[in-house]
């Protein structure tokens, strides 16, 4: 391990050529950055994925900046010289991790192809790679009997969750999306229908968001739907506790717990505030 000393890095370390048995790792690492972050142009032998846990950070590579955002990675291709833009980074934790992919299996193989072909340069809204790096870093540095096997399972995962978003975004769009919000909105979104058994904290959205803080996070969301998250989520719980009460054996108390409400009286004051009448009136009039 080499510990990344400088006067704009606050913490770091970087692995070259961390494990023997595995050439095709070149080196990872993850390094928290102070304001006024540069780094010189330099090149790699395979390719380089750079993953931005927090902040903001621009990238030159090929004579190409690139401006990165929390969540995204970055990509650098094999012998290419690749730095920080001409203005320096604000403060910034980004972990990394370099692979000969061409020599490393056939799924490497085919993601080098496709990333030759689409040259692309950033990959946006990613934070599922985010564990995944970091697992990678603590079994490199790990000793234990499987220490290759756990490495090379945590590269087989990466590479997977990168090509399986590269095809993805190759699909063509829908004629008109049901979610046409950012990508931090639609996971916030796509968490709450998932989770209509209770109220959810801003902070577990805001994390599934991987915005930068709880009052970023309300922001963004009240100006792309128009109100709160705990607005929007509670319309999916009132809707969905609608759904139920068409079920005979399901009483209003007991769908109103199963949805978050803490009484009856209280899902009661909801839903007519929503429908215009009482859970009671409305399954009468669907009976």
């Amino acid at each position: 391990m080499k510990v990344l000393r400088d006067p704009q890095i606050i913490s770091g370390f970087v692995y070259d050529a961390p494990v023997d048995e595995l050439p095709q790792l070149t080196h990872c690492g993850e390094a928290l950055c102070c304001r006024g972050h540069y780094r010189k142009p330099h090149a790699h032998t395979g390719f380089e994925f750079l993953y931005l846990s927090r902040g903001c950070a621009s990238w030159k590579a090929d004579g190409e900046v690139t401006a990165q955002a929390m969540g995204d990675l970055y990509i650098a291709y094999p012998n290419e010289k690749h730095g920080t833009g001409p203005v320096p980074n604000p403060e910034n934790h980004h972990l990394w991790v370099g692979l000969k992919l061409d020599t490393f299996g056939p799924a490497a193989v085919k993601l080098a192809k496709i990333l030759r072909t689409a040259r692309l340069r950033n990959l946006t809204g990613v934070p599922e790679v985010e564990p995944v790096l970091r697992g990678l870093v603590a079994q490199v540095v790990a000793h234990h009997p499987h220490r290759l096997q756990a490495v090379r399972s945590y590269l087989d995962l990466f590479i997977a969750l990168v090509t399986q978003r590269l095809l993805a975004d190759q699909q063509p769009a829908p004629a008109q999306s049901a979610l046409p919000y950012s990508y931090p909105v639609q996971r916030a979104i796509a968490y709450m229908e998932r989770q209509l058994d209770r109220r959810l904290p801003l902070r577990d959205l805001a994390a599934m968001a991987t915005a930068r803080s709880v009052p970023h996070f309300c922001a963004l969301f009240r100006r792309e739907v128009g109100v709160s998250p705990a607005a929007y989520h509670l319309q999916l719980r009132v809707r969905a506790a609608r759904q139920a009460l068409r079920q005979p054996d399901f009483d209003i108390t007991k769908v109103a717990l199963q949805h978050g409400f803490s009484s009856s009286q209280h899902f009661s004051t909801v839903f007519r505030r929503a429908f215009g009448v009482t859970p009671r009136e409305w399954r009468q009039a669907k009976a």
